[in-house]
C-alpha cells in the first residue's frame, strides 16, 4: 500500500512539474492588433513562469523562442507601459539572458499587481523577483560587480536603500 501511494504522489509530482514548463505554440500567436496583446496578456504570464521555472540555457531554443516572444508583447502592448531606465538596468547590462530576466520580472511583476503604478514599486517588485532567481543560478561569470552589489543589498533587505539612497 505504501509503494503505492508512493507511486501516485511520485506521478503527481512529475506531471506538476512537467506542465510548469510546458508553453503554448508562441510562433502560432498573432501580434498583430492591439486586441491580439490584450488577449495573450495569460500567455506573456505563462512565459514568465516559464522562464523562471527553467535555468538560464543559452542553447535551450524552447527558452530563447519564450524571450522573443515576451520582448515583442513588452513593445506592442497598449495596456502597460515599461520603463527600462539605465538606473535600473545597468545591473544587467553584461549579459542578454540577465536583462531578458530582468524583462520578465517586471512583466511577471506588473502583470500580478496591476493597480501598482508607481515605477520605484515595480522597480523593487521586479527586483525582488529576479535576484533570488538570478543567485540560484551556477554560472555567475557574466555579473558585473553592480549586480554582485544589488544581490547583496537584496539579501541583507536593504535594496531599497541601495537603488534609491
Amino acid at each position: 500500500m505504501k509503494k503505492i501511494i508512493l507511486f501516485f504522489l511520485l506521478l503527481s509530482s512529475s506531471i506538476y512539474y512537467s506542465y510548469s514548463q510546458e508553453l503554448p505554440n508562441l510562433k502560432h500567436i498573432k501580434l498583430n492588433k492591439s486586441a491580439h496583446f490584450k488577449d495573450t496578456e495569460p500567455v506573456a504570464l505563462k512565459v514568465t513562469t516559464y522562464l523562471f521555472d527553467t535555468p538560464i540555457n543559452k542553447k535551450n531554443s524552447s527558452r530563447t523562442e519564450a524571450g522573443q516572444f515576451l520582448i515583442k508583447w513588452m513593445n506592442g502592448t497598449l495596456d502597460y507601459t515599461f520603463f527600462l531606465e539605465d538606473k535600473d538596468t545597468k545591473f544587467f547590462n553584461t549579459d542578454s539572458d540577465l536583462m531578458l530576466m530582468y524583462m520578465a520580472s517586471l512583466t511577471k511583476f506588473t502583470l500580478e499587481n496591476t493597480t501598482i503604478k508607481d515605477q520605484k514599486t515595480l522597480v523593487l517588485g521586479a527586483m525582488r523577483l529576479v535576484l533570488p532567481y538570478l543567485d540560484k543560478q551556477d554560472d555567475k561569470k557574466s555579473w558585473s560587480k553592480e549586480l554582485w552589489q544589488l544581490n547583496d543589498a537584496n539579501q541583507k533587505g536593504k535594496l531599497e536603500e541601495f537603488l534609491y539612497p
